[in-house]
Protein backbone atom coordinates (compact mmCIF):
# COMPACT_ATOMS: atom_id res chain seq x y z
CA UNK A 1 0.00 0.00 0.00
CA UNK A 2 1.45 3.33 -1.08
CA UNK A 3 1.97 6.36 1.13
CA UNK A 4 -0.72 9.06 0.88
CA UNK A 5 1.90 11.55 -0.43
CA UNK A 6 2.54 9.30 -3.43
CA UNK A 7 -1.12 9.16 -4.40
CA UNK A 8 -2.36 12.64 -3.52
CA UNK A 9 -0.83 16.10 -3.49
CA UNK A 10 -1.99 19.61 -2.58
CA UNK A 11 -2.00 22.43 -5.08
CA UNK A 12 -2.04 26.00 -3.71
CA UNK A 13 -3.03 28.92 -5.96
CA UNK A 14 -0.55 31.73 -6.58
CA UNK A 15 -2.47 34.11 -4.29
CA UNK A 16 -2.29 31.48 -1.49
CA UNK A 17 -6.05 31.76 -0.95
CA UNK A 18 -7.13 28.31 -2.18
CA UNK A 19 -5.71 24.81 -1.57
CA UNK A 20 -6.91 21.77 -3.54
CA UNK A 21 -6.38 18.06 -3.11
CA UNK A 22 -5.33 16.53 -6.45
CA UNK A 23 -4.22 13.03 -7.48
CA UNK A 24 -1.15 11.68 -9.28
CA UNK A 25 -2.32 10.16 -12.56
CA UNK A 26 0.56 7.66 -12.80
CA UNK A 27 -0.70 5.95 -9.62
CA UNK A 28 -4.36 5.87 -10.66
CA UNK A 29 -4.74 2.08 -10.22
CA UNK A 30 -3.46 2.17 -6.63
CA UNK A 31 -5.58 5.25 -5.98
CA UNK A 32 -8.80 3.45 -6.96
CA UNK A 33 -8.10 0.63 -4.50
CA UNK A 34 -6.85 2.89 -1.70
CA UNK A 35 -8.97 3.88 1.30
CA UNK A 36 -7.92 7.06 3.13
CA UNK A 37 -8.46 8.00 6.74
CA UNK A 38 -8.89 11.36 8.41
CA UNK A 39 -5.36 11.00 9.73
CA UNK A 40 -4.05 10.59 6.16
CA UNK A 41 -5.65 13.85 5.04
CA UNK A 42 -4.53 15.69 8.17
CA UNK A 43 -1.01 14.42 7.62
CA UNK A 44 -1.13 15.69 4.02
CA UNK A 45 -2.26 19.12 5.24
CA UNK A 46 0.49 19.24 7.87
CA UNK A 47 3.12 18.23 5.33
CA UNK A 48 2.07 21.19 3.19
CA UNK A 49 1.72 23.67 6.11
CA UNK A 50 -2.00 24.23 5.44
CA UNK A 51 -3.44 25.55 8.71
CA UNK A 52 -6.06 28.21 7.92
CA UNK A 53 -9.54 27.96 6.42
CA UNK A 54 -9.63 24.16 6.33
CA UNK A 55 -13.01 22.94 4.99
CA UNK A 56 -13.67 20.01 7.30
CA UNK A 57 -17.06 19.25 5.74
CA UNK A 58 -15.43 18.77 2.32
CA UNK A 59 -12.84 16.44 3.84
CA UNK A 60 -15.54 14.39 5.61
CA UNK A 61 -17.57 14.14 2.41
CA UNK A 62 -14.50 12.98 0.49
CA UNK A 63 -13.64 10.31 3.06
CA UNK A 64 -17.21 9.03 3.28
CA UNK A 65 -17.32 8.11 -0.40
CA UNK A 66 -13.88 8.55 -1.92
CA UNK A 67 -13.63 8.70 -5.70
CA UNK A 68 -10.77 10.14 -7.77
CA UNK A 69 -13.43 11.62 -10.09
CA UNK A 70 -14.33 14.07 -7.28
CA UNK A 71 -10.81 15.49 -7.40
CA UNK A 72 -9.54 18.15 -7.42
CA UNK A 73 -11.51 19.46 -4.46
CA UNK A 74 -10.93 22.65 -2.48
CA UNK A 75 -10.11 21.76 1.12
CA UNK A 76 -8.89 25.13 2.42
CA UNK A 77 -9.79 28.75 1.64
CA UNK A 78 -7.94 31.79 2.87
CA UNK A 79 -9.42 35.19 3.53
CA UNK A 80 -8.66 37.79 0.85
CA UNK A 81 -7.53 41.27 1.88
CA UNK A 82 -9.82 44.25 1.28
CA UNK A 83 -7.86 47.34 0.27
CA UNK A 84 -8.90 50.65 1.76
CA UNK A 85 -10.87 53.22 -0.21
CA UNK A 86 -9.13 56.43 -1.23
CA UNK A 87 -10.33 59.70 0.24
CA UNK A 88 -12.84 61.61 -1.88
CA UNK A 89 -15.14 64.59 -1.92
CA UNK A 90 -18.93 64.46 -2.08
CA UNK A 91 -20.56 67.49 -3.74
CA UNK A 92 -23.27 69.07 -1.59
CA UNK A 93 -25.00 71.07 -4.33
CA UNK A 94 -26.54 70.45 -7.77
CA UNK A 95 -23.63 69.67 -10.14
CA UNK A 96 -25.82 68.66 -13.11
CA UNK A 97 -25.09 70.31 -16.49
CA UNK A 98 -28.50 69.32 -17.89
CA UNK A 99 -31.02 72.10 -18.51
CA UNK A 100 -34.76 72.00 -17.80
CA UNK A 101 -36.37 71.10 -21.15
CA UNK A 102 -39.97 71.34 -19.98
CA UNK A 103 -42.53 73.77 -21.45
CA UNK A 104 -41.02 77.16 -22.19
CA UNK A 105 -37.51 75.73 -22.69
CA UNK A 106 -35.28 77.92 -24.88
CA UNK A 107 -33.55 75.63 -27.40
CA UNK A 108 -30.44 77.85 -27.22
CA UNK A 109 -29.95 76.84 -23.60
CA UNK A 110 -28.21 73.52 -24.13
CA UNK A 111 -26.02 73.33 -21.03
CA UNK A 112 -26.14 74.47 -17.41
CA UNK A 113 -23.00 75.64 -15.61
CA UNK A 114 -23.20 74.67 -11.91
CA UNK A 115 -23.10 77.74 -9.62
CA UNK A 116 -23.53 78.59 -5.94
CA UNK A 117 -24.36 81.50 -3.65
CA UNK A 118 -22.14 82.97 -0.94
CA UNK A 119 -22.04 80.78 2.18
CA UNK A 120 -23.34 77.67 0.37
CA UNK A 121 -21.89 74.25 1.25
CA UNK A 122 -19.90 72.95 -1.71
CA UNK A 123 -18.51 69.55 -0.78
CA UNK A 124 -17.74 67.20 2.11
CA UNK A 125 -14.27 65.66 2.47
CA UNK A 126 -14.51 61.88 3.00
CA UNK A 127 -11.39 60.41 4.67
CA UNK A 128 -9.71 57.25 3.35
CA UNK A 129 -10.31 53.85 4.96
CA UNK A 130 -7.58 51.55 6.27
CA UNK A 131 -8.82 48.36 4.64
CA UNK A 132 -8.97 44.88 6.12
CA UNK A 133 -6.09 42.39 6.24
CA UNK A 134 -6.54 38.89 4.89
CA UNK A 135 -5.06 35.47 5.74
CA UNK A 136 -3.46 32.86 3.47
CA UNK A 137 -4.11 29.11 3.79
CA UNK A 138 -0.61 28.97 5.36
CA UNK A 139 -1.84 31.20 8.18
CA UNK A 140 0.18 34.19 7.02
CA UNK A 141 -1.39 37.65 7.17
CA UNK A 142 -2.03 39.37 3.81
CA UNK A 143 -1.62 43.09 4.38
CA UNK A 144 -4.30 45.36 2.93
CA UNK A 145 -3.31 48.56 1.17
CA UNK A 146 -4.67 51.61 3.01
CA UNK A 147 -6.54 54.23 0.99
CA UNK A 148 -4.77 57.44 0.09
CA UNK A 149 -6.00 60.77 1.46
CA UNK A 150 -7.33 63.19 -1.12
CA UNK A 151 -4.99 66.16 -1.41
CA UNK A 152 -7.36 68.97 -2.19
CA UNK A 153 -7.57 72.41 -0.62
CA UNK A 154 -9.84 75.42 -0.49
CA UNK A 155 -9.02 77.64 -3.48
CA UNK A 156 -10.32 81.03 -4.53
CA UNK A 157 -13.50 82.21 -2.76
CA UNK A 158 -13.70 78.94 -0.78
CA UNK A 159 -13.10 78.14 2.89
CA UNK A 160 -12.70 74.78 4.66
CA UNK A 161 -14.40 74.01 7.99
CA UNK A 162 -12.31 71.55 10.06
CA UNK A 163 -15.22 70.73 12.36
CA UNK A 164 -17.58 69.27 9.75
CA UNK A 165 -14.86 68.64 7.10
CA UNK A 166 -16.80 70.64 4.50
CA UNK A 167 -15.91 73.31 1.93
CA UNK A 168 -18.00 76.52 1.80
CA UNK A 169 -18.24 79.30 -0.78
CA UNK A 170 -17.24 82.81 0.33
CA UNK A 171 -18.60 84.40 -2.87
CA UNK A 172 -21.32 83.79 -5.44
CA UNK A 173 -20.17 82.29 -8.71
CA UNK A 174 -19.37 79.17 -10.70
CA UNK A 175 -17.76 76.18 -8.92
CA UNK A 176 -14.68 74.48 -10.33
CA UNK A 177 -13.57 71.15 -8.90
CA UNK A 178 -9.90 71.08 -9.84
CA UNK A 179 -7.39 68.32 -9.19
CA UNK A 180 -5.70 70.23 -6.34
CA UNK A 181 -8.29 72.78 -5.18
CA UNK A 182 -11.97 73.74 -5.15
CA UNK A 183 -12.56 77.26 -6.50
CA UNK A 184 -15.52 79.57 -6.96
CA UNK A 185 -14.95 81.89 -9.92
CA UNK A 186 -16.88 84.96 -11.01
CA UNK A 187 -18.09 84.81 -14.62
CA UNK A 188 -17.18 87.07 -17.58
CA UNK A 189 -19.95 87.02 -20.22
CA UNK A 190 -19.89 88.11 -23.90
CA UNK A 191 -23.34 88.47 -25.52
CA UNK A 192 -22.13 88.29 -29.16
CA UNK A 193 -19.50 86.73 -31.42
CA UNK A 194 -15.88 87.32 -30.50
CA UNK A 195 -14.60 90.09 -32.79
CA UNK A 196 -12.18 92.99 -32.94
CA UNK A 197 -14.61 94.80 -30.67
CA UNK A 198 -13.95 92.35 -27.84
CA UNK A 199 -10.44 91.22 -28.82
CA UNK A 200 -8.76 88.22 -27.22
CA UNK A 201 -9.97 87.24 -23.76
CA UNK A 202 -7.71 86.32 -20.84
CA UNK A 203 -9.77 86.14 -17.64
CA UNK A 204 -9.10 84.97 -14.07
CA UNK A 205 -12.53 83.34 -13.71
CA UNK A 206 -14.99 81.61 -16.04
CA UNK A 207 -16.07 82.86 -19.48
CA UNK A 208 -19.44 82.59 -21.25
CA UNK A 209 -19.59 83.51 -24.96
CA UNK A 210 -23.09 83.62 -26.49
CA UNK A 211 -21.77 83.50 -30.05
CA UNK A 212 -18.94 82.17 -32.23
CA UNK A 213 -15.17 82.32 -31.85
CA UNK A 214 -13.71 83.03 -35.33
CA UNK A 215 -10.29 82.09 -36.71
CA UNK A 216 -7.28 83.72 -35.07
CA UNK A 217 -8.78 84.66 -31.69
CA UNK A 218 -7.71 83.35 -28.28
CA UNK A 219 -9.85 82.76 -25.21
CA UNK A 220 -8.15 81.87 -21.90
CA UNK A 221 -9.82 81.30 -18.53
CA UNK A 222 -8.68 80.24 -15.07
CA UNK A 223 -12.12 78.65 -14.61
CA UNK A 224 -14.47 77.15 -17.23
CA UNK A 225 -15.30 78.34 -20.77
CA UNK A 226 -18.84 77.99 -22.19
CA UNK A 227 -19.36 78.83 -25.89
CA UNK A 228 -22.89 78.70 -27.30
CA UNK A 229 -21.73 78.90 -30.94
CA UNK A 230 -19.01 77.55 -33.24
CA UNK A 231 -15.23 77.62 -32.75
CA UNK A 232 -13.14 77.92 -35.91
CA UNK A 233 -9.31 77.90 -36.12
CA UNK A 234 -9.07 79.66 -32.76
CA UNK A 235 -7.43 78.80 -29.44
CA UNK A 236 -9.56 78.00 -26.36
CA UNK A 237 -7.67 77.32 -23.10
CA UNK A 238 -9.24 76.75 -19.68
CA UNK A 239 -7.91 75.47 -16.36
CA UNK A 240 -11.39 74.06 -15.72
CA UNK A 241 -13.80 72.50 -18.24
CA UNK A 242 -14.76 73.68 -21.74
CA UNK A 243 -18.34 73.51 -23.09
CA UNK A 244 -18.90 74.18 -26.84
CA UNK A 245 -22.52 73.80 -27.94
CA UNK A 246 -21.95 73.53 -31.71
CA UNK A 247 -18.46 72.26 -32.38
CA UNK A 248 -14.89 72.86 -33.53
CA UNK A 249 -14.13 73.40 -37.23
CA UNK A 250 -10.42 73.74 -36.65
CA UNK A 251 -8.94 73.79 -40.18
CA UNK A 252 -6.06 71.69 -38.72
CA UNK A 253 -4.94 74.50 -36.37
CA UNK A 254 -7.88 75.20 -34.03
CA UNK A 255 -7.11 74.07 -30.48
CA UNK A 256 -9.19 73.37 -27.38
CA UNK A 257 -7.27 72.64 -24.17
CA UNK A 258 -8.96 71.98 -20.81
CA UNK A 259 -7.57 71.30 -17.36
CA UNK A 260 -10.66 69.18 -16.69
CA UNK A 261 -13.35 68.00 -19.21
CA UNK A 262 -14.32 69.01 -22.76
CA UNK A 263 -18.03 68.82 -23.73
CA UNK A 264 -18.49 69.60 -27.44
CA UNK A 265 -20.95 69.07 -30.33
CA UNK A 266 -18.42 67.76 -32.87
CA UNK A 267 -14.69 67.98 -33.72
CA UNK A 268 -13.55 68.45 -37.32
CA UNK A 269 -9.84 68.89 -38.14
CA UNK A 270 -9.14 70.17 -34.63
CA UNK A 271 -6.72 69.63 -31.77
CA UNK A 272 -8.40 68.85 -28.42
CA UNK A 273 -6.70 68.05 -25.12
CA UNK A 274 -8.35 67.35 -21.75
CA UNK A 275 -6.75 66.49 -18.43
CA UNK A 276 -9.91 64.52 -17.63
CA UNK A 277 -12.29 63.37 -20.42
CA UNK A 278 -13.63 64.46 -23.82
CA UNK A 279 -17.41 64.10 -24.42
CA UNK A 280 -18.57 64.60 -28.03
CA UNK A 281 -22.26 64.66 -29.00
CA UNK A 282 -21.61 63.65 -32.61
CA UNK A 283 -18.42 62.74 -34.54
CA UNK A 284 -14.64 63.28 -34.42
CA UNK A 285 -13.23 63.76 -37.93
CA UNK A 286 -9.53 63.93 -38.89
CA UNK A 287 -8.55 65.40 -35.55
CA UNK A 288 -5.92 65.02 -32.83
CA UNK A 289 -7.53 64.35 -29.43
CA UNK A 290 -5.86 63.51 -26.13
CA UNK A 291 -7.60 62.75 -22.81
CA UNK A 292 -6.08 61.54 -19.56
CA UNK A 293 -9.23 59.47 -18.95
CA UNK A 294 -11.93 58.84 -21.61
CA UNK A 295 -12.96 59.95 -25.10
CA UNK A 296 -16.66 59.33 -25.75
CA UNK A 297 -18.66 59.98 -28.94
CA UNK A 298 -22.26 59.75 -27.77
CA UNK A 299 -23.94 59.37 -31.18
CA UNK A 300 -21.20 59.72 -33.80
CA UNK A 301 -18.13 58.14 -35.34
CA UNK A 302 -14.36 58.53 -35.21
CA UNK A 303 -12.82 58.86 -38.67
CA UNK A 304 -9.16 59.62 -39.37
CA UNK A 305 -6.73 61.47 -37.11
CA UNK A 306 -4.99 60.40 -33.92
CA UNK A 307 -6.67 59.85 -30.55
CA UNK A 308 -4.99 59.07 -27.23
CA UNK A 309 -6.80 58.16 -23.99
CA UNK A 310 -5.73 56.81 -20.62
CA UNK A 311 -9.00 54.96 -20.07
CA UNK A 312 -11.82 54.33 -22.55
CA UNK A 313 -12.56 55.34 -26.15
CA UNK A 314 -16.18 54.79 -27.19
CA UNK A 315 -18.02 55.54 -30.46
CA UNK A 316 -20.47 54.09 -32.95
CA UNK A 317 -18.05 53.43 -35.85
CA UNK A 318 -14.25 53.64 -35.90
CA UNK A 319 -12.79 54.40 -39.35
CA UNK A 320 -14.90 54.16 -42.52
CA UNK A 321 -15.53 52.15 -45.70
CA UNK A 322 -12.76 54.10 -47.48
CA UNK A 323 -10.30 52.52 -44.98
CA UNK A 324 -9.12 55.94 -43.80
CA UNK A 325 -6.17 55.53 -41.43
CA UNK A 326 -7.42 56.11 -37.89
CA UNK A 327 -4.99 55.80 -34.96
CA UNK A 328 -6.14 55.10 -31.40
CA UNK A 329 -3.57 54.93 -28.58
CA UNK A 330 -4.23 53.96 -24.96
CA UNK A 331 -2.00 54.89 -22.05
CA UNK A 332 -0.22 58.10 -21.15
CA UNK A 333 0.28 60.97 -23.56
CA UNK A 334 4.00 61.45 -24.32
CA UNK A 335 3.74 65.07 -23.12
CA UNK A 336 2.90 63.75 -19.65
CA UNK A 337 6.08 61.64 -19.65
CA UNK A 338 8.14 64.65 -20.80
CA UNK A 339 6.65 66.88 -18.09
CA UNK A 340 7.30 64.23 -15.44
CA UNK A 341 10.98 63.94 -16.49
CA UNK A 342 11.40 67.74 -16.38
CA UNK A 343 9.87 67.95 -12.91
CA UNK A 344 12.02 65.09 -11.56
CA UNK A 345 15.17 66.81 -12.89
CA UNK A 346 14.10 70.14 -11.34
CA UNK A 347 13.30 68.42 -8.01
CA UNK A 348 16.76 66.84 -7.91
CA UNK A 349 18.39 70.25 -8.56
CA UNK A 350 16.33 72.01 -5.88
CA UNK A 351 17.03 69.26 -3.31
CA UNK A 352 20.76 69.62 -3.95
CA UNK A 353 20.56 73.43 -3.64
CA UNK A 354 18.60 73.12 -0.40
CA UNK A 355 21.28 70.91 1.13
CA UNK A 356 24.03 73.33 0.08
CA UNK A 357 22.14 76.36 1.47
CA UNK A 358 21.54 74.58 4.77
CA UNK A 359 25.22 73.60 5.08
CA UNK A 360 26.36 77.15 4.33
CA UNK A 361 23.85 78.55 6.82
CA UNK A 362 25.14 76.22 9.56
CA UNK A 363 28.76 77.24 8.91
CA UNK A 364 27.99 80.97 9.02
CA UNK A 365 25.97 80.54 12.24
CA UNK A 366 29.11 79.20 13.99
CA UNK A 367 31.25 82.18 12.89
CA UNK A 368 31.67 85.48 14.75
CA UNK A 369 28.53 87.54 14.18
CA UNK A 370 29.00 90.98 12.66
CA UNK A 371 26.72 93.13 10.50
CA UNK A 372 28.00 91.59 7.24
CA UNK A 373 27.53 88.02 8.53
CA UNK A 374 24.01 88.78 9.81
CA UNK A 375 22.97 90.24 6.43
CA UNK A 376 24.37 87.18 4.64
CA UNK A 377 22.48 84.88 7.03
CA UNK A 378 19.22 86.74 6.36
CA UNK A 379 19.74 86.37 2.60
CA UNK A 380 20.49 82.66 3.03
CA UNK A 381 17.33 82.12 5.10
CA UNK A 382 15.28 83.91 2.44
CA UNK A 383 16.82 81.76 -0.35
CA UNK A 384 16.29 78.62 1.72
CA UNK A 385 12.58 79.44 2.27
CA UNK A 386 12.00 80.23 -1.43
CA UNK A 387 13.78 77.05 -2.55
CA UNK A 388 11.75 74.95 -0.10
CA UNK A 389 8.50 76.47 -1.41
CA UNK A 390 9.53 75.63 -5.00
CA UNK A 391 10.40 72.06 -3.95
CA UNK A 392 7.00 71.61 -2.25
CA UNK A 393 5.19 72.91 -5.35
CA UNK A 394 7.09 70.55 -7.68
CA UNK A 395 6.55 67.58 -5.32
CA UNK A 396 2.77 68.25 -5.42
CA UNK A 397 2.86 68.47 -9.23
CA UNK A 398 4.68 65.14 -9.44
CA UNK A 399 2.15 63.56 -7.07
CA UNK A 400 -0.75 64.54 -9.32
CA UNK A 401 1.12 63.57 -12.50
CA UNK A 402 1.73 60.09 -11.06
CA UNK A 403 -2.01 59.87 -10.28
CA UNK A 404 -2.71 60.59 -13.95
CA UNK A 405 -0.45 57.88 -15.36
CA UNK A 406 -2.53 55.60 -17.55
CA UNK A 407 -2.89 51.87 -17.05
CA UNK A 408 -3.23 49.98 -20.34
CA UNK A 409 -4.49 46.92 -18.43
CA UNK A 410 -7.77 48.73 -17.68
CA UNK A 411 -8.00 50.72 -20.94
CA UNK A 412 -10.62 49.67 -23.50
CA UNK A 413 -12.09 50.52 -26.92
CA UNK A 414 -15.86 50.14 -27.43
CA UNK A 415 -17.49 50.27 -30.87
CA UNK A 416 -21.29 50.00 -30.98
CA UNK A 417 -21.14 49.79 -34.79
CA UNK A 418 -18.11 48.80 -36.87
CA UNK A 419 -14.33 48.97 -36.49
CA UNK A 420 -13.14 49.23 -40.09
CA UNK A 421 -9.97 47.98 -41.72
CA UNK A 422 -6.84 50.17 -41.38
CA UNK A 423 -7.67 51.30 -37.86
CA UNK A 424 -4.46 51.19 -35.80
CA UNK A 425 -4.87 50.35 -32.10
CA UNK A 426 -2.01 50.73 -29.58
CA UNK A 427 -1.92 49.81 -25.89
CA UNK A 428 1.44 51.02 -24.60
CA UNK A 429 4.06 48.91 -26.40
CA UNK A 430 1.43 46.65 -28.00
CA UNK A 431 0.15 47.61 -31.45
CA UNK A 432 -2.30 46.07 -33.92
CA UNK A 433 -3.45 47.12 -37.38
CA UNK A 434 -7.05 46.00 -37.96
CA UNK A 435 -7.05 44.05 -41.24
CA UNK A 436 -10.81 43.44 -41.60
CA UNK A 437 -14.09 44.86 -40.37
CA UNK A 438 -15.39 43.96 -36.89
CA UNK A 439 -18.93 44.70 -35.65
CA UNK A 440 -20.00 45.47 -32.06
CA UNK A 441 -16.61 44.88 -30.45
CA UNK A 442 -14.61 45.60 -27.33
CA UNK A 443 -10.83 45.79 -27.78
CA UNK A 444 -8.48 45.59 -24.81
CA UNK A 445 -5.26 44.03 -23.49
CA UNK A 446 -5.58 40.43 -22.25
CA UNK A 447 -2.61 38.21 -21.38
CA UNK A 448 -0.16 40.68 -22.94
CA UNK A 449 -1.88 40.82 -26.31
CA UNK A 450 -4.58 42.92 -27.95
CA UNK A 451 -7.88 41.04 -27.75
CA UNK A 452 -10.97 41.73 -29.89
CA UNK A 453 -14.17 40.51 -28.23
CA UNK A 454 -17.88 41.12 -28.50
CA UNK A 455 -19.35 44.35 -27.13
Amino acid sequence: MRNVNELLYINVTADQLHAEICYNEENLVELIEQKFTKEDINHLLQENDIIFGIKQKEIDKLLKRFSFTDLPITIAEGKDKIDGNDGKIEPQFDTSIEVDRSEGWDFREVMRIPSVNEGEKLAKLIPPTKGENGMSVFGKEITAKPGRPLRIKAGKNVTFNEQDQCFYSTASGQVNFGTTAINVFPVYEVFEDISMKTGNIDFVGSVIIRGDVPTGFTVKAAGDVKIFGLVEAASIVAEGSIFISEGLAGLKSGTVQAGENVHIGYINQGIVRAQNSIHVDNSILHSECTATNDIICKKGNIIGGKLSAGGMIKAKDIGNRMNTTTELAFGVDMKVHEKKSELEFEKEKLTDNLQKLDLLRQRLSKQHQNSKTRITLLKLRHSYTKTKEQLTRITDQLYHLNDNLGNVETACLYAKGTVYSNVIVSFGKYKRVIDRNFDHVRIRIMNNEINIGSY
